[in-house]
């Protein structure tokens, strides 16, 4: 049996998500295992229920580091693994039992990656992601690289960039010598991943629901982020670095515009322009959404967009921003919140 390293970044998560993280990693039926949980500079009172939880389980590797963010907290854990293989846990989601086993069983010797299917968790149901029949052509390093920049239908429910939903091969990472980009607050795992498919040779997909990602309202994923621009924009340009170095046969250049245009019509609606928690009246927001329109980089994103590429809301939404129709955008969007929270409930 080979050595599993299982990574588990945390900072000021719950206790009792991060119990039953590290419970649902531990008591997997899979001899040998390493657990490491590293404590990127949490509250003190959060780090004294850390530090009781290890000492009920003194198996966990327990690093502490001053409060450098997610990707120092995750490189940290790299240069502390010694597994063959390398598995990313969130410290406020859970693993299926059995996980481990099943993945070893499908880990192939010509196999870098292995992904698998995750459950979407909420308070109130948890929907289940599992490509059941997956199309072996659709698993290959660019194929995913694509999705990454530009989401693939075909794949379906899989969920390419994030480091958690797959089991990866240490030698790849170390061999190549790659790390998390220190500094990027949002969108390095997906930076991370781009880089690890650009050195592997056969990656695969096992049709089980091994991941529960808990949907967390207070998540960097989801919280109020008045910065969030700037922040995306250093991770928009780590992508153009990916591809100015790896794809210079001009293969990605579309892609790599639509990833700003997704990022324009995702993360800075979501989580600044249309967010709850925004103080700013939205006859403000929209003027200051207009004007980054109106930037060079996003009127090319917009217009590198084909209208004939986009289905239902999608295409709706599109034909919105592109005639400056922002009122109706507005309320668009609105009702599409209102929905949601209709049929979902976050945790807290």
């Amino acid at each position: 049996m080979s050595l599993i390293s299982v990574i588990v970044p945390v900072f000021n998560t719950r206790i009792d998500y991060l119990t039953r993280c590290v419970e649902s990693i531990l008591s997997q039926e899979h001899a040998d295992k390493e657990l490491i949980l590293i404590n990127d500079g949490a509250d003190s009172a959060l780090c004294a229920g850390y530090e009781k939880l290890c000492k009920k389980y003194p198996e966990i590797k327990y690093i502490y580091q001053e409060n450098q963010g997610v990707s120092v907290a995750r490189n940290a854990g790299l240069d502390a693994a010694s597994g063959d293989h390398v598995m990313f846990v969130d410290s406020d989601d859970f693993i299926s039992p059995g996980l481990l086993s099943c993945l070893e069983e499908a880990m192939k010797p010509e196999l870098d990656i292995l992904f698998f299917g995750y459950c979407t968790s909420y308070t109130n149901r948890e929907l289940e992601r599992v490509i059941k029949d997956p199309d072996p052509a659709l698993f290959t390093p660019e194929v995913l690289q694509r999705a990454i920049l530009n989401a693939n239908p075909a794949i379906g429910p899989l969920e390419v960039g994030a480091p958690w939903g797959k089991l990866i091969r240490r030698s790849v990472i170390e061999d190549n010598r790659l790390r998390f980009i220190p500094g990027l607050k949002k969108g390095q795992d997906t930076v991370f991943t781009l880089h690890l498919l650009q050195h592997c040779r056969q990656v695969s997909y096992e049709s089980v629901c091994g991941y529960h990602y808990r949907v967390v309202s207070t998540s960097i994923s989801h919280r109020f982020s008045a910065d969030i621009v700037s922040i995306m924009e250093r991770t928009l340009d780590a992508y153009t670095d990916f591809v100015r170095r790896f794809k210079t046969d001009g293969s990605f250049d579309k892609l790599l515009m639509t990833k700003y245009y997704r990022v324009l019509t995702g993360e800075y609606l979501d989580l600044y322009f249309m967010h709850k928690d925004n103080p700013a009246d939205a006859e403000t927001l929209r003027k200051e959404y207009a004007r980054l329109l109106s930037e060079k980089r996003y009127k090319m994103a917009v217009s590198s967009m084909e209208a004939d590429e986009l289905k239902g809301l999608d295409a709706l939404v599109y034909r919105l921003v592109k005639n400056r129709r922002l009122r109706t955008l507005w309320a668009l969007k609105k009702s599409m919140q209102t929905a949601r929270r209709f049929i979902v409930n976050d945790y807290e």
